[in-house]
């Protein structure tokens, strides 16, 4: 494609451009300039991805250097306690992160809170269905432990709801409680690991009765393929667990399974929290990545020299359940200063940062991706990126004469309604922009749709609503019905970053034209 000559019936235009591989010290400005000389006219705004940026900036920073900044900052001593609160889940964006933090405390302890069940960006850390039967049933326990001193009865309930915690761990869904939800007519309805749907019935203490009230119950729950049998003892914390058609036709074959639930008690008691010793024996993995990011995370903390711990809560606070915080590194993006200032209020006596106060430059280690994964390297955002795009703006004028205007983006501001996943894991989708963009107002109007379908409703022509939408636009306009405002700059990234992909497009430049953003 030699030009990029439009017919006037285009509205907006954008083309992904090639320009080769780049490395570092590479000139993106002349190679920017060069890429787009065939093609660009005046107007035109020229997107470069902030990745060939910085990668041309030489823009790069080991765990070893991060560890020591971060070490400095927090005033870490060896065998310190660090808390990290709610990173994004991401072995591009912060693994290597997770251990710059652990190396950081030189053969201490990382405290990390991942809320509950997605990060902010919507990456799934817990599986939804389980998280929230999880908290609900802790709630219950709550309750009625606290209510239990007037009213012995309370057992019966208590007994039930430590069986469904316990059957969670272990990989059943709980379906319904019985008494607690009013739902089913066995204690409780259950999915087994394998997909089966199991009746459970829950007794203090005569196994071989229950199972044979749970066989009678299966057959009067339609679907039903499985009957247990689950004896509680409150005072030894234990369970044992029996398939009931197994107890009764073929005892010798059915040895209940006994589990102990003395060292999770104290996590029961905490609805806010679900801690790893409930769910050790558990995996959850991304639906997409299919990466567990409790054990990736736990993995780079080990890879770092310290111990680790994981709890998974909405109240970022719980840290300090924990013991003794020497230091607090707040990993969230988009969150982080509303996050420093819930520490800040709760009167945090340590030293709190943000993941955008380690390493060089504005943005810190905010939008890094791995660069090595072995060597532990990080590529950074790009450095004075609002120079570096009004370099790239001077340089396309220098070379041709045009006045284009220059942007370098990052993630765009969307989020994919199949995933859940909110693409932006960089500060702004615009890292950078030259100076005809920094005024650049916000998206508003009115909606052509509306207008037309407001005037047609009213009985005009189609020529007479060309003319009203030509020569009388504010007829029909009203403020209240106008457009979603977003900025202009923010579109304009977002644009690029959909036609460049992050993939191996390999079109690191994108031409945008008839965009109007004044």
């Amino acid at each position: 494609m030699e030009k990029f000559n439009l017919p006037s019936t285009v509205g907006v235009a954008a083309i992904g451009l090639k320009t080769g591989l780049i490395i570092p010290n590479d000139d993106i400005v002349a190679i920017t300039a060069d890429t787009v000389k065939p093609f660009v006219e005046d107007g035109d705004i020229i997107c470069v991805t902030e990745a060939v940026v910085a990668r041309s900036q030489n823009r790069y920073i080991s765990c070893d250097k991060l560890a020591e900044d971060i070490s400095k900052k927090l005033k870490l001593k060896p065998g310190s306690t660090l808390a990290v609160i709610s990173p994004i889940a991401s072995r591009n964006r912060f693994a290597l992160i997770m251990k710059a933090l652990a190396m950081a405390t030189r053969g201490g302890k990382v405290i990390v809170q991942l809320s509950i069940p997605f990060d902010e960006v919507g990456n799934r850390v817990i599986d939804e269905e389980f998280a929230t039967t999880r908290i609900r049933l802790k709630k219950v326990f709550k309750s009625l432990r606290e209510a239990r001193e007037n009213t012995p009865q309370l057992n019966v309930l208590i007994r039930e709801i430590i069986a469904a915690l316990k059957l969670q761990e272990i990989g059943y869904n709980i379906l319904s409680i019985r008494k607690i939800t009013g739902k089913g007519i066995a204690d409780l309805t259950v999915r087994t690991p394998e997909g089966k749907l199991a009746v459970v019935e829950v007794t203090f203490g005569d196994l071989r009765k229950t199972a044979s009230k749970a066989i009678g119950i299966k057959k009067d729950v339609e679907g039903a393929e499985q009957a247990l049998a689950i004896a509680v003892d409150l005072g030894h914390h234990k369970i044992r667990i029996v398939d009931a058609d197994a107890l009764i036709n073929r005892p010798d074959e059915a040895a209940p399974i006994t589990y102990r639930f003395s060292s999770q008690l104290d996590s029961y008691h905490d609805p806010d929290v679900i801690y790893t010793n409930e769910i050790e024996n558990l995996t959850f993995s991304h639906p997409i990545t299919g990466l567990d990011y409790r054990h990736l995370y736990l993995k780079m903390i080990e890879a770092g020299g310290a111990e680790g711990e994981i709890i998974f809560s909405n109240n970022p606070l719980k840290v300090y359940d924990r013991g003794y915080i020497n230091g607090i590194c707040i990993g969230a993006v988009h969150e982080r200063e509303k996050l420093r200032e819930l520490f800040d209020a709760f009167g945090a006596m340590v030293p709190v940062i943000t993941i955008g106060d380690v390493g060089p430059g504005r943005w810190g280690v905010i939008g890094s991706n791995v660069s090595d994964f072995e060597k532990g390297v990080m590529k950074l955002l790009p450095g004075d990126a609002d120079e570096m795009a009004d370099k790239i703006k001077d340089k396309i004028k220098q070379t041709t004469g045009k006045d284009a205007e220059v942007l370098i983006f990052g993630d765009g501001a969307y989020k994919d309604p199949d995933t859940g996943i909110y693409e932006l894991a960089d500060p702004y989708p615009a890292i950078g922009v030259s100076r005809g963009l920094c005024n650049a107002s916000l998206r508003t109007g009115v909606k052509l749709k509306l207008q037309v379908d407001t005037l047609y409703n009213q009985g005009y022509s189609r020529e007479e609503i060309e003319d009203i939408i030509k020569n009388k636009p504010n007829k029909v306009a009203t403020e209240d019905l106008g457009t979603t405002p977003r900025k202009m700059t923010n579109i304009i990234a977002t644009l690029a970053d959909l036609v460049t992909g992050s993939a191996d497009a390999g079109t690191p430049i994108v031409l945008i034209r008839g965009f109007k953003y004044a």
